[in-house]
């Protein structure tokens, strides 16, 4: 029996996904599309972060529809509950790009600390001044991560090898966890805006999140320090962002996700001074998407199966 799976991605490499479904007993037939689709016949749905945000209205018009699955670590672009609720198996590629996300979000660190993008944007404007934007010491920077997932603990790791000052905040954590941990201090979320000079954001998108970088926490902030962000866009306001960064209480930022991917031409955002934007990148190596293909097409072949069972 040939299985209809559609999928929202431009970046899963169909070969890999169709033969990955082989692997795990789906003989499919794979298409790609656009738009959100509709009708009968399709069995499973994958759905990128980057696609329009899928609602229960979309999955009434899919009756045969039994999987809905996230081709991303995170699921907050899909109406989970409510799909469990009908019965319908959801996954999500958990894991597939920790090392990329990792390093991504490090070296907006280290960019940020060291002025590359500012230094940069002064030689090209005809100033060679190295004061215009001081870079600093790595191994006197205090890095405040929020969050200890997978890629937290990542960006942990690399800091610590780099003599950086780690500190962390997560919900997941108490002193309990200290000899787990190593390495790193643990604090509640306004000592972490107060001590960090770069606060990194490592924290899925929920309703306890959404907006937590508000103004309040900017200002709590030490002045001239900076904020990176790989997670989800919807984590900071960013009127109080641009804000922050044109008063000189941040001295720059840099994001790789924002709330709508990609940002009209007369975004604000695109108009902020010091902030460096990357196109939602840093999940991605080549290595990555096949990795995901794979991930993704053994978890839907795994639920396909056991809702055949």
């Amino acid at each position: 029996m040939i299985e209809r799976i559609v999928v929202i991605d431009d970046f899963i490499p169909v070969e890999v996904l169709e033969q990955s479904l082989a692997v795990g007993g789906i003989t499919a037939q794979v298409t790609v599309v656009d738009e959100i689709p509709a009708g009968a016949g399709i069995v499973a749905l994958l759905v990128g972060p980057e696609a329009a945000t899928l609602t229960g209205e979309h999955l009434d018009r899919l009756p045969d529809l039994r999987v809905l699955s996230a081709t991303s670590a995170g699921y907050d672009h899909l109406p989970v509950q409510v799909a469990m609720a009908r019965g319908l198996r959801v996954t999500r590629a958990a894991g597939y790009c920790t090392e990329e996300v990792a390093d991504h979000a490090f070296a907006s660190v280290l960019g940020l600390i060291r002025s590359t993008a500012a230094l940069d944007a002064e030689v090209r404007a005809g100033r060679w001044d190295v004061t215009a934007a001081p870079p600093r010491r790595i191994a006197e920077t205090v890095l405040g991560i929020y969050g200890w997932g997978r890629v937290g603990t990542a960006v942990a790791a690399r800091a610590r090898a780099l003599g950086m000052t780690v500190l962390v905040c997560s919900r997941s954590l108490d002193s309990s966890s200290a000899s787990v941990v190593g390495g790193v201090d643990l604090v509640d979320w306004p000592e972490l805006l107060h001590r960090s000079d770069v606060l990194s954001l490592h924290v899925p998108l929920t309703d306890r999140t959404r907006g937590i970088v508000d103004a309040a926490a900017l200002a709590a902030m030490s002045p001239g320090s900076y904020l990176v962000n790989v997670a989800r866009g919807e984590l900071i306001d960013n009127d109080a962002l641009g804000a922050a960064l044109r008063s000189g209480q941040l001295a720059g930022a840099a994001i790789d996700v924002l709330p709508h991917e990609p940002p009209a031409l007369d975004d604000p955002i695109l108009t902020f001074p010091n902030l460096v934007i990357t196109p939602h990148a840093a999940w991605y190596s080549p290595g990555a998407a096949t990795a995901l293909a794979r991930q993704v097409a053994a978890d839907v072949a795994r639920a396909l199966t056991a809702n055949s069972a």
